[in-house]
């Protein structure tokens, strides 16, 4: 079954669609009627991979499409699922195995899979791939420019804002379709989310993502416009204004999970401590 996994993740591969393998691996292996076929069939649907199993007669080989899933016995007597490509008048078995047509219809049990990605609801990799690098590459050649450019301080300052800014979207993950196991893991419970976007009553902690989110941006726009040594202390005035603003708003969220909710946000206090480390910046 460990060999029928690698093949199907491979088979997904070629057809552009891309899942955690130990994920898919564990869903397999926890299904109730594992190891048969349905638990896989199973997994696929629980990723929302569009499958199709058959089981067809020798003579309805040719209609099938190019590439699909089939057990085959290529050594031994054990059949293992594995993917399948027609290669002219051959048959390409797990992208390695070359067999004629009349090898394949002995080693076969006549079982089919077929996987149509153009009907799976899954993103798919694609230009977001390189996207996330570029950005990362981009933002460091500009943090590396205002090194140089801007005080100190206003550096540190803004090193915290970024990561604030990014603690802030993670915890507002379903505004922004973030789905992430390790987010998930971090925030889970009642309050898996910050975002107050999706409920009419809200109370306060929900509030908290949007308004740290808000508070992050300004920051790191007022620093690359304001931080120049020559705005240096207009932009500090700017900041303890700010901080006056956020610092009460800060408390009350931490008052809020500790003896309201009873829980508390890790991300939120992520972004408690990082404003504290902007207050004392600011301080010095």
């Amino acid at each position: 079954m460990v060999e029928s996994i690698a093949n199907i993740l491979k088979y997904l591969e070629k057809k552009n669609i891309y899942l955690d393998g130990k994920d898919f691996s564990f869903q397999i292996n926890s299904h109730p009627a594992f190891p048969s076929l349905l638990s896989i069939v199973s997994a696929l649907n629980i990723n929302r991979v569009c499958n199709y199993v058959l089981e067809i007669e020798d003579s309805e080989i040719d209609e099938l499409p190019d590439d699909f899933m089939t057990f085959v016995a290529l050594t031994g007597n054990e059949q293992e699922l594995m993917y399948v490509e027609k290669k002219n008048e051959c048959y390409l078995v797990n992208g390695k195995y070359k067999i004629s047509k009349d090898d394949l219809l002995s080693k076969w049990n006549k079982i089919v899979v077929i996987v149509d990605e153009t009907q799976s609801d899954l993103k798919k990799k694609g230009i977001s791939t390189y996207l996330l690098p570029f950005v990362g590459i981009s933002i460091l050649i500009i943090l590396i420019g205002l090194y140089y450019y801007i005080h100190l301080n206003s550096f540190m300052y803004l090193l915290l804002s970024l990561c604030g800014f990014s603690l802030s979207v993670l915890s507002l993950k379903k505004v922004f379709g973030i789905e992430s196991s390790i987010v998930s893991k971090v925030c889970s419970g009642t309050y898996k989310d910050c975002s107050f976007s999706e409920t009419k009553n809200t109370d306060f902690i929900s509030n908290f993502g949007d308004y740290s989110l808000v508070y992050f941006f300004t920051n790191m726009i007022s620093i690359l416009f304001l931080s120049n040594n020559q705005n240096h202390d207009v932009f500090v005035s700017i900041q303890k204004l700010l901080l006056i603003i956020i610092l009460p708003v800060m408390a009350y969220s931490l008052f809020y999970q500790l003896f309201k909710m009873k829980k508390v946000c890790p991300l939120c206090i992520g972004i408690i401590i990082i404003l504290i480390l902007q207050t004392y910046i600011l301080m010095m």
